[in-house]
């Protein structure tokens, strides 16, 4: 039984100790300070936030449809947001935390893009998947921010969908930063 705690333990990132009073005490980490301990709390809470977006995206963009009678183009949300629960949902499951890092042997040359997935197969097409709904939310953006213009509900739908893009953007990047940062080799 301590072993399973102590391997549930290794992956929280800080710890608080309370007191009988609930005071916080102190604010220690369970590993040293000098290794890097890959953040799959953290990762794991900015996937979600991508499905959420992506959920909430498709919705709005077939909304936008309807409300500009099939029109297609606040609807590029429709496509966007199933691209991006597909990478975000495909990231989570090929992610650091579930099963433990273990090293892979791989080719040297293609050790510095280990961040894009655990194997060849699984990076192409994390990779192309996260290619192409970014691709979709960068042209999304320019629509909603052309369609801010209109009046009445395409203007709101636009403001929705650009935040929404936005977020998912934001993350995204920050998941980059995150995976070529504490990638262990």
């Amino acid at each position: 039984m301590d072993d399973l705690a102590i391997q549930l333990n290794h992956r929280k990132e800080p710890v608080i100790i309370l007191t009988d009073d609930n005071d916080v005490l102190e604010d220690t980490t369970l590993c040293p300070s000098s290794t890097k301990t890959y953040p799959f709390a953290m990762v794991l809470r900015l996937r979600v936030l991508q499905i959420v977006c992506g959920i909430t995206g498709l919705v709005m963009g077939m909304v936008a449809i309807i409300e500009e009678k099939g029109k297609m183009n606040l609807g590029l949300a429709i496509p966007a947001g199933i691209l991006t629960v597909m990478a975000a949902g495909g990231s989570i499951y090929t992610s650091h935390g579930f099963s433990g890092f273990r090293s892979v042997q791989c080719d040297p040359r293609l050790q510095p893009f280990r961040f894009l997935g655990p194997t060849v197969r699984s990076a192409i097409t994390l990779t192309s998947l996260w290619l192409a709904a970014c691709l979709l939310h960068t042209m999304l953006l320019f629509v909603s921010a052309k369609s801010l213009f209109h009046s009445g509900q395409i203007a709101m739908l636009a403001a929705i969908l650009m935040s929404l893009t936005l977020l998912t953007l934001i993350a995204t990047a920050a998941l980059v930063r995150i995976d070529c940062k504490y990638d262990p080799d």
